[in-house]
């Protein structure tokens, strides 16, 4: 009796190992060193406007993310290693085991990160990790369907927008929340940062949802009238209004910008791109009152090179006629929460900014590499919420923050 005891306390073992191998979404990997690149703290601008805090070797990046309020950075390379770094440093915080399919992350001011694998419909889980274990501390969320969005809440909250027509809160698993139920697939996804409001952009079909986070109340929807069309949407920091970006087609033309009442989702005024325009990026200055908006002029290939920056107020009139050349060739990476300034990368070296006539106010064009001599190119920018924080991914596998000496406001 006593051997068979034992034989079932070995097989009760083996069997708890063996669940926790398979529900365990990684395995805590101690933290290593974050090479450090050359500090580029002298790199002058016109103004001083752009000052380069840090830049840090990533090798093998494929995706990153920057907190809204610019305090924190996470990223995930080519085998599925998420890692977290410190805003004010660079410093690694730590660096997770490999997350299978992980290709996209998202990080909240408080340092949470959600990783998964976008548009993926046999990897549809989310794994929230710690702000301070990584996934030492970490849980998994599987919701209806491929992940097509995600952002975070006021209170460091994720939320994430499913091919199953949902909008899932993910919250302690004791806490149940109901998802919230959106017509078309929600493919943007934006809340307002310092109040309890939603708002998605789907397609198939395409509109904007937006609803009150207090029990999800107070929901409103506006739909496209014409098919084959898709909705970003961008909030105001009280969400008090929203922006919409409008595309049609694979080659998204038909750019339409709308703003509407948060609350009430009336149309406070629509602008139209011009014809032809293609490609369209839209940023939302935090106040809620102007947009910036780049485009390419026209959709054929011999039109990649010439870019376009509209600037519209709060009351949708252009500021002033659109900006773009052969030697100014636009893309939107930042806009100031009082609509001031609007930064953009020119090419993939040159940062210029502008402020809201039209006139050039700073240029930053980045010196050769002094580590390797090589130029600097910039692959991807990301902004935080009030336009003073800037995220460079490069093309030689680093990363490189950027801050104005303007006060958060």
């Amino acid at each position: 009796m006593k051997r068979w005891l034992l034989l079932g306390a070995g097989i009760a073992i083996g069997l708890g190992v063996l669940v926790r191998a398979v529900t365990s979404p990684a395995v805590a990997t101690p933290p290593e060193s974050s090479p450090t690149l050359p500090r580029r703290q002298d790199i002058p601008t016109n103004d001083g406007r752009w000052r380069v805090g840090w830049a840090v070797a990533v090798p093998g990046i494929i995706y990153s993310g920057l907190s809204a309020d610019g305090s924190n950075i996470a990223w995930a390379d080519n085998q599925g290693c998420v890692r977290r770094l410190l805003g004010d440093s660079g410093r690694m915080l730590w660096r997770t085991a490999p997350l299978s399919g992980v290709n996209h992350v998202a990080v909240a001011p408080d340092g949470s990160v959600v990783a998964y694998s976008r548009l993926n419909p046999d990897r549809n889980s989310v794994v929230v990790l710690h702000p301070e274990r990584g996934d030492r501390s970490s849980r998994v969320f599987a919701g209806n369907g491929a992940v097509w969005s995600t952002a975070f809440g006021a209170n460091n909250v994720a939320f994430i927008g499913t091919g199953g027509k949902s909008v899932y809160e993910v919250r302690d698993p004791a806490t149940k929340m109901k998802p919230i139920a959106t017509d078309g697939i929600p493919e943007s996804l934006a809340i307002a940062t310092d109040a309890p409001r939603i708002a998605t952009g789907t397609w198939s079909p395409a509109g904007v949802l937006s609803c009150s986070l207090i029990e999800k109340r107070n929901c409103w929807r506006r739909a496209e009238t014409e098919a084959d069309r898709a909705c970003r949407v961008a909030l105001a920091a009280d969400g008090s209004r929203i922006m919409v970006l409008s595309v049609r087609g694979a080659k998204e033309t038909e750019g339409r910008v709308r703003v509407h009442d948060g609350k009430t989702g009336a149309l406070l005024w629509e602008a139209r791109l011009p014809d032809g325009a293609a490609h369209p990026t839209a940023l939302f200055s935090a106040n809620g009152e102007y947009v910036a908006v780049t485009y390419l002029r026209g959709p054929r290939p011999d039109d990649a090179d010439d870019w376009r920056l509209a600037f519209f107020g709060g009351e949708g009139q252009r500021l002033f006629a659109d900006k773009g050349s052969a030697l100014f060739r636009p893309e939107v990476a930042a806009i100031n929460a009082d609509g001031s300034a609007i930064t953009v990368l020119s090419g993939d070296e040159t940062l210029f900014t502008l402020d809201r006539q039209g006139n050039f106010v700073a240029k930053l064009r980045f010196p050769p590499d002094a580590r390797t001599g090589r130029p600097i190119r910039v692959k991807r920018v990301s902004s935080s919420a009030d336009g003073c924080t800037l995220l460079l991914e490069r093309r030689d596998d680093s990363l490189m923050l950027l801050r104005t000496g303007v006060q958060k406001r």
